[in-house]
């Protein structure tokens, strides 16, 4: 299979890849780089491609693959060629195509754009990898590069385990426009001769990324910044194999709030674990979205559909975007209450203890989540929310218990007055829950607030909550005296606690 003359030909069409390698879950700045390529993709009507860079076996693994597929397929990032689709420029593994890259290797090597390496190991940064001098600097191996083919070959013979470098121009000026980042210039003379094929026999990353982008008539390029760098080796690739270069954009990276490149001690990094969080799809889909692309308009919601049809590559800033996860759970607040309730519980049962489930039947979990409805950003906060469904308090929250109860003989009073009303209450709902605890607090010349936030405190451990009408229409007559009589035990407790502590002496 030859290369792509011109990949940049109208009439292929757009064609974009996203390329991860399989060495651990898809991770949000990846996620983020493979929405970017299916927006431009659909926003053009061309074609998103998967391709699956495995060629690190040491460190690829099944497990790895597996998460990316379910990660770009729960975002709804659906692939049109790649693994599980086909497609007629595959194989989409990289392990896969080791012979289409020895054969491109092999032609530099005849054509002279490329020699065999047997410098001694140790001059290597690393065996197999690129040659490096004392100084570190970019190295023109004059030993290697300037060998006869017959003799390169004679070793290659003798010693099939020889690295291939390419063959740099000295002194040349490679010039290209980036689509974010404008012209962008690097001289060979900071390249050097870099290493296509290792001694190991497998292609390098630059060598294998070119020879698969032009196969497969890959017109753009949409990654990261982080790969910047490995342009001008790709460039230099591109023009000694006669093929036209696709066009790049490299993105700016996601960073910290603290500025610092996004890592683990910043949270959840990987699209596997935000899902786990309870983050809905098209929230995390819609927050990635906006780290580093702006639309034209002070839009902060937006649909798939609505994002391929906002989005363009002119909207990518140059400089990094910080993952503000504050925001994130804020929109994904906002998409949650935008849920019918049967898809709302669906997604937060999958994130119910599973103690809860075994203690209580699912209709009253229903209740107890459609509760949080309107409150939760993400779907397993309920269990740090909603826990006072499924037990009684043990540690009271110190401000409201000192606020509200603590040496309140009102907040006493009502806490074994008002149980024992609820109990001649027939029909247990919120609304006559309601008209008793009004009626009792005007009998008693309180404000509603003296009487509800006692039994809050009481019943759920601290003074905020969901309507209190409807927290006890939940949780019943018998748990709410139940639980009001632990907490004046509590503040007797206290009290003769107090009373039996000495005094000061003078």
């Amino acid at each position: 299979m030859e290369g792509n003359t011109n990949n940049n030909a109208t009439s292929a069409g757009v064609r974009v890849r996203f390329a991860p390698s399989p060495t651990g879950y898809l991770h949000t700045g990846g996620a983020r780089t493979a929405l970017f390529n299916y927006l431009f993709a659909r926003s053009q009507g061309g074609t998103f491609i998967l391709r699956i860079e495995d060629t690190d076996e040491a460190r690829s693994t099944e497990e790895s693959t597996r998460a990316i597929l379910d990660g770009l397929s729960w975002l709804g990032l659906c692939w049109d060629e790649g693994p599980e689709v086909g497609g007629e420029a595959g194989p989409y593994f990289q392990s896969e195509r080791k012979e289409l890259h020895l054969k491109f290797a092999d032609r530099l090597l005849k054509e002279g754009h490329a020699f065999v390496c047997n410098c001694p190991k140790e001059d290597e940064a690393a065996p197999g990898e690129e040659c490096a001098s004392p100084s570190q600097k970019a190295k023109f191996d004059e030993r290697c590069r300037d060998r006869e083919l017959s003799e390169q070959l004679k070793l290659l013979a003798v010693n099939p385990n020889l690295p291939i470098r390419l063959k740099a121009d000295k002194d040349k000026e490679i010039v290209f426009h980036d689509l974010v980042r404008g012209e962008t210039r690097f001289s060979t003379n900071e390249i050097g001769d870099f290493i296509i094929v290792k001694s190991s026999g497998g292609p390098i990353y630059n060598f294998a990324c070119v020879v698969d982008d032009s196969t497969m008539n890959v017109t753009h390029v949409i990654r990261g910044e982080d790969h910047l760098s490995n342009t001008p080796k790709q460039i230099m690739l591109y023009e000694m194999l006669g093929w036209q270069p696709p066009q790049f954009a490299h993105v700016p990276l996601i960073l910290g709030m603290d500025r610092a490149r996004l890592s683990k001690r910043h949270g959840a990094t990987s699209v596997t674990a935000y899902r786990e969080l309870g983050i809905l799809p098209q929230a995390l889909a819609n927050f990635l979205l906006l780290i580093g692309w702006a639309p034209k308009d002070d839009r902060e919601v937006f649909t798939l559909e609505e994002m391929v049809a906002a989005f363009s590559i002119d909207g990518i800033g140059k400089s990094a975007g910080a993952f503000n996860t504050e925001k994130l759970f804020w929109l994904n607040g906002r998409y949650i209450r935008e849920l019918s309730d049967e898809e709302y519980l669906r997604g937060i049962f999958e994130c119910v203890p599973k103690e809860w489930r075994r203690a209580k039947r699912d209709d009253y979990i229903a209740k107890v989540m459609l509760l949080f409805k309107d409150r939760v950003t993400y779907f397993s906060e309920i269990e740090d929310l909603a826990w006072y469904f499924f037990r009684s308090p043990e540690i009271y929250d110190e401000e409201s218990w000192v606020k509200v109860l603590a040496g309140n003989e009102t907040a006493q009073a009502v806490l074994r007055e008002v149980p024992l009303g609820y109990k001649t209450i027939e029909d247990f709902s919120a609304k006559s829950i309601e008209e008793f605890t009004r009626a009792y607090a005007e009998s008693k010349s309180l404000k509603l607030k003296d009487v509800i936030q006692p039994m809050r405190v009481a019943v759920t451990g601290g003074r905020f909550s969901p309507g209190f009408f409807e927290l006890a229409e939940i949780l019943g007559q018998a748990e709410i005296a139940k639980r009001c009589s632990e907490a004046v035990k509590r503040i007797l407790s206290n009290e003769s606690a107090k009373k039996d502590m000495p005094g000061e002496t003078q």
